[in-house]
């Protein structure tokens, strides 16, 4: 079980140093894993404050090229060298608001595992896709292209674009379809077992059922991951659905 939490372009200074203290205090298992993904200038500070936790810090983004004239951007073997394990990769406000395709994402991947980064590969469709009716179709499109080689070490989020920061989820059948596909798909490009994780306005209210949901091995949290609380209660949710308490 994966809990992951991407706090966007949020949290400062002192509310990493609050929200660190609630991490101190509680007691992770070894049966799930959590990575935060905080902003790209507080990722070193983050890593420090949990250095004995078991936590791993990750990127929200890197470049395709490891070095060069890019201004703004960040290289992964930057987040390598600060401590960053995992990065996430094709998230959709990249593709949305950065206008980044999938070929973009698959070279980003790519440059990613080349800097021995582990990569959370994002996926997702628009309301029209849904609609439409082509939801499937349009992911499976979207996976075969953004997929680099060698993508065994990494994992897939499936993010309904309709559903993020909206309050409006999927119904359980439509994210069991879909992690079912999307399962069927990877098996296709690897034959090793790649982890799906579920991100589209996750909450501690829907959590458990979301974890309920076959194929689904964890979340990627947005905003319900800014609380410690709340991140903490979602975990917990993770850790009693693997024990099976």
């Amino acid at each position: 079980m994966f809990i992951a939490a991407n706090w966007k372009m949020n949290l400062d200074k002192k509310s990493i140093l609050e929200f660190s203290k609630h991490l101190q205090e509680f007691k992770f298992s070894n049966k799930v894993k959590a990575c935060i993904f905080p902003p790209m200038t507080y990722i070193d500070y983050l890593n420090n404050l949990v250095a004995n936790l078991p936590i791993s810090v990750g990127g929200q983004n890197c470049h395709f090229n490891f070095s060069g004239a890019y201004t703004g951007e960040v290289s992964p073997i930057f987040l390598k060298d600060i401590g960053c394990e995992y990065v996430i990769v094709g998230h959709s406000e990249r593709r949305t608001l950065n206008n980044e395709n999938d070929y973009d994402v698959m070279l980003r991947s790519q440059s990613a595992i080349n800097a021995n980064l582990k990569v959370i590969l994002c996926v997702g469709e628009s309301l029209v896709e849904r609609k439409k009716g082509e939801a499937l179709n349009f992911i499976e499109k979207q996976l075969l292209a953004s997929t680099p080689k060698n993508f065994e070490n990494s994992l897939i989020a499936y993010e309904p674009l309709w559903s993020i920061g909206t309050g409006n989820i999927p119904s359980m059948t439509e994210i069991q379809e879909m992690h079912e596909h999307i399962a069927q798909i990877i098996n296709h490009i690897t034959n090793k077992k790649i982890k799906i994780l579920y991100g589209g306005s996750v909450n501690v209210d829907n959590i458990t059922d979301i974890l309920n949901i076959k194929n689904v091995d964890g979340v990627l949290v947005g905003g319900a991951s800014l609380k410690a609380k709340d991140f903490l209660a979602i975990y917990t949710a993770a850790v009693k659905k693997t024990y099976n308490f």
